[in-house]
């Protein structure tokens, strides 16, 4: 009977801390400034405090370029279409983006789990992948 009762008690927290993980990636994707034309606007989420800038270097051409992050966590950088690595200051994760044609690229960059960087999508549900 214990062990039931816990289980039940394990999938109710696990449950509640889904939806309030989804809640907040669902509140992140609002605060993302949009801007047209070809690069990428994002939010970066951080343990402790938000970085002043965001390095992103493109690996076709080498080309390194630096974008300011505001007191929200949200940056933009108007890069035109390719794959680009972007990085942090303070942190040696890399994550590649493929900028798109035509289009800007909208995403929560979340640098909290200890090994991983999360993408999260701004359009859809928010459902994170591996970056």
């Amino acid at each position: 009977m214990r062990l039931l009762v816990v289980g039940v008690l394990f999938a109710a927290v696990s449950v509640l801390l889904t939806i309030a993980l989804l809640v907040g990636y669902s509140h992140d994707q609002h605060v993302i400034r949009w801007f047209p034309g070809t690069g990428i606007a994002g939010k970066i989420d951080v343990v402790g405090a938000t970085p002043s800038s965001v390095e992103i270097d493109n690996l076709r051409t080498g080309t390194d370029y630096k974008a300011r992050v505001d007191g929200a966590g949200t940056f933009i950088a108007p890069l035109p279409p390719g794959r680009y690595e972007v990085r942090i200051e303070g942190d040696g994760r890399t994550v590649t983006l493929d900028v798109p044609d035509g289009d800007c690229l909208d995403l929560v960059l979340d640098y909290r789990p200890p090994f991983v960087v999360l993408k999260v999508p701004r359009e859809g549900w928010p459902l994170p992948a591996v970056a």
